[in-house]
């Protein structure tokens, strides 16, 4: 299973989002699953990638050729694009389910993207697990819903996304989905 997680590349985070991510980490390798990130080696991408090798994950990294010099050497697999647009693209493609761990500008665009491409597609086969740290992601949440409520979105796309409490619960959800391989 591709497990694609979007998450920050900051590293001055708070500490229960730092534990989210390497708890994640280490579910993904205990479950054997296959880390899609955003390939860099800087703050949690780097922490995330470091933690689910040495649990035992594979890693895909897929960056922006302007950020070739922060690849991740951990990666077992570099993937470089053109630009942002095509990473996104990239990452999900490649992903058989979408995490998002606590994150800024980037990891609400990244989930953005992700439910505007199901809508086109009118592809909602897919999940999107929001780690919900702290109720990090209660605002969008709430967004999505009201999105829905006004038929401004698909109820689908707002179902297609849910969140943890936690990164173990998580975990327990990943092992549930019956993903293709």
């Amino acid at each position: 299973m591709n497990v694609t997680v979007y998450l920050s590349s900051r590293s001055e985070i708070d500490k229960a989002f730092i534990r989210a991510t390497i708890e994640l980490a280490h579910g993904l390798g205990a479950i054997g699953a296959t880390l899609v990130y955003g390939g860099s080696n800087a703050g949690q991408m780097h922490t995330l990638a470091y933690e689910a090798k040495t649990a035992g994950a594979k890693i895909i990294g897929i960056i922006p050729e302007v950020f070739r010099n922060l690849a991740d050497p951990l990666a077992d697999k570099m993937i470089y694009t053109k630009n942002l647009g095509e990473r996104k693209t990239k990452l999900r493609e490649l992903g058989d389910v979408y995490v998002a761990l606590p994150g800024g500008i980037g990891t609400a665009d990244e989930v953005m993207s992700t439910l505007a491409d199901m809508t086109v597609n009118r592809d909602f086969s897919k999940k999107i697990l929001l780690v919900n740290i702290n109720g990090i992601f209660n605002p969008l949440i709430q967004q999505l819903k009201t999105f829905a409520e006004l038929n401004l979105a698909s109820p689908e796309a707002v179902n297609v996304t849910e969140a943890v409490a936690t990164a173990e619960e998580c975990i327990k959800k990943l092992k549930q989905l019956k993903i293709k391989e």
